[in-house]
């Protein structure tokens, strides 16, 4: 399930806009935009999820300024879960009939406000949230996986003009012990770094 793509413009202030701002007039920016794509995966039955986010679209921003967007994920079917999410960001340059992808790494080229309190990322790239997502209220929304999202301030001028799409990618399971486990990590136990630890919690939890 896909959901309608936001744009943000960002901007790349150059030395004649400055002077076009000094002297009073009115400049639009169109350089960086950025654009967010949500996709749900449900694993069975009535396991849903939604992605839900509080997020106000500028008109412009400057390069290295924050947006706030605040995402998390509810729980819209009948079964408590466990969750876990695959953030996906992607700069594409177009010119003409070209496309270029350009490098966009989350902590080097896209800078998240993320919450690891809450959330762990495993080795395997997911953010795996450390609680039971409730069905029904009040328990049936996680807390937030990020609040900011920005693009760093010394980009190259190859990202002038570029699109930025984020993709939140979303899965849950039941939490049967130890379906995550099956679904996620084909039966095996993780015995080291993160996803040990990530398990550890996990299992508190599982049913």
């Amino acid at each position: 399930m896909k959901s309608k793509k936001k744009v943000v413009h960002f901007l790349w202030i150059l030395p004649v806009l400055a002077v076009l701002l000094l002297i009073g007039s009115v400049t639009a920016y169109a350089a960086m935009m950025m654009s967010e794509e949500k996709v749900n995966l449900f694993q069975v039955g009535n396991l849903q999820t939604e992605v839900k986010e509080v997020f106000t679209e500028p008109t412009t921003i400057k390069p290295n300024e924050s947006v706030t967007k605040e995402v998390s994920v509810e729980n819209t079917g009948t079964v408590d879960q466990f969750v876990r999410v695959m953030l996906q960001p992607e700069i594409r340059l177009e010119n003409g009939e070209s496309t270029r992808l350009l490098p966009s790494k989350i902590g080097e080229e896209v800078l998240l406000e993320l919450n690891l309190t809450d959330w762990t990322l495993g080795e395997d790239g997911y953010y795996y949230y450390l609680n039971v997502l409730k069905s029904g209220t009040p328990n049936n929304t996680t807390k937030n996986l990020f609040t900011e999202v920005k693009l760093k301030q010394d980009l190259g001028l190859e990202y002038h003009n570029a699109t930025f799409n984020l993709l939140v990618k979303v899965e849950a399971i039941n939490c049967a012990k130890y379906a995550y486990r099956d679904a996620w990590w084909q039966g095996s136990t993780p015995s080291s770094g993160a996803l040990e630890a990530i398990d550890k919690k996990l299992a508190e939890h599982a049913e």
